[in-house]
This record gives structure tokens, C-alpha cells and sequence, in this order.
């Protein structure tokens, strides 16, 4: 697909799956660093070798930027959910981020403090040029709790929680259908959810969340860049 569509794919559906971004060798090391060993997810640090395969002056973030997001990562998480990790979650927007440290910083609120770092509601243009990406490191199907996305709602901005699945049912859904090396990129405000899977096996993948750095107000500072 020309990048042009693909372009104007995510703009009106609030993602875009991207096929085989990865070779063999690095989903190898994608699966290692992404290890998160008998528990269902884990927030992880960057280190020199997730920079090199994700970070901004990487292969992969420049094929991003052919797509408009402008992408800098600011946080990374690994997932797998298994027969003993199971889990389910409910129609949803992402609009939180990780910072190092609280500030009062105006349009920035539901600040909760997580292990090293804070998290916080960012105003909403921030929001609206953050993507996030799902690294599918086994196949994704409907079987095993795949993400399901509800196409073009991230055009309705911030959805209060009790109206989320209400948006979602008006809105086409999917589930997209991924190997893995495929990358699933989305909007931030497209609304999500991940049922628990119906056969249950190994389904790893990593997510990284993207954001334009500089709009972060000037007294607060990401807790992760690379």
C-alpha cells in the first residue's frame, strides 16, 4: 500500500497495521527484552538495544514519521497473556503518560504515582498527535484476546468512561488479524478493548507509546526517552 493510503487510513480509522516490520533475528531479540517471564504485563526501561530497534533514530521510527506521526518514545510495555493470565479489559481510551515527577502544570490532571515515576491526564492536543504501537510477537487472532479497536473513534476526543462502550457499539469494530513481526499502529484516543481469550496459549506483544516530546509543558519531564 502506497503510503499516501495508508495515511489517510489512520487519519479515519485511528490505526493502521503495518505487515512484516521485523526480521526473524530481531523479533529474536524483540522476544527476549520483552520477557515478562509468568506475569501478564510489565512496564520496562529502554535500554541501548530496545533504542537501537524502536528508538527515534531507528530503521523502524523512520518508516513512522513516512506516516505523520512524528514519533518519539516515551514509554514501553510488554505483555502476555496466557491460561494462568487471562485477563480482560473494557472499552477504553489511553490518556495517560509517565512522567518523572509531579508538577503544577496547568491542563495536566488524575495524577497517580506508580513505583519510580507519576502518571497524569495531559491536555488534549498532546493527546491527539500520541500514537501507540503493538509489536505482535505470536499470532493474533479472535481467539486468544486479541486488541479490539473501534474504527474512527478517536475523532470524538475525550470520551467519558461511562460513555466509551456506548461510542464503541455505534462504531465499526475490529479485530485486526496479525503475525508475528506485523506492527499495529493507533491513534491514542481510539477507543480498545481486549476480551479475555477464548483459546489461551502464549500471546506476547510489545507496546510503545509515542508522543511529540516538545509539546510536554517546560516543569515536568517524560519518565522515559530514547
Amino acid at each position: 500500500m502506497q503510503i499516501e493510503a495508508l495515511i489517510s487510513e489512520l487519519e479515519r480509522f485511528g490505526r493502521v497495521l503495518l505487515r512484516n516490520v521485523f526480521t526473524a533475528h530481531e523479533m529474536e531479540n524483540l522476544a527476549r527484552l520483552c520477557n515478562v517471564g509468568g506475569r501478564p504485563g510489565e512496564r520496562i526501561g529502554f535500554s541501548p538495544e530496545f533504542s537501537r530497534l524502536i528508538g527515534r533514530r531507528s530503521r523502524f521510527v523512520n518508516n513512522l514519521k513516512s506516516l505523520r506521526v512524528d514519533p518519539e518514545p516515551v514509554r514501553l510495555v510488554a505483555f502476555n497473556k496466557t491460561l494462568t493470565s487471562n485477563w480482560g479489559v473494557p472499552w477504553h481510551q489511553d490518556r495517560v503518560i509517565a512522567v518523572a515527577e509531579r508538577a503544577n502544570a496547568p491542563g495536566y490532571s488524575n495524577w497517580v504515582s506508580k513505583g519510580a515515576f507519576w502518571h497524569c491526564e495531559p491536555p488534549l492536543p498532546l493527546l491527539e498527535r500520541m500514537v501507540f504501537i503493538r509489536i505482535n510477537l505470536d499470532p493474533f487472532d479472535e481467539s486468544n484476546g486479541a486488541l479490539e479497536l473501534a474504527l474512527g473513534s478517536h475523532k470524538h476526543g475525550l470520551v467519558p468512561a461511562c460513555d466509551a462502550a456506548e461510542i464503541a457499539v455505534r462504531s465499526d469494530t475490529e479485530i485486526p488479524i496479525a503475525e508475528p513481526g506485523d506492527v499495529l499502529v493507533v491513534k491514542a484516543l481510539t477507543l480498545h478493548r481486549s476480551r479475555s481469550a477464548t483459546k489461551p496459549s502464549a500471546r506476547r506483544a510489545l507496546r510503545a507509546d509515542y508522543a511529540v516530546t516538545k509539546m510536554l509543558d517546560a516543569r515536568l519531564k517524560w519518565a522515559y526517552s530514547v
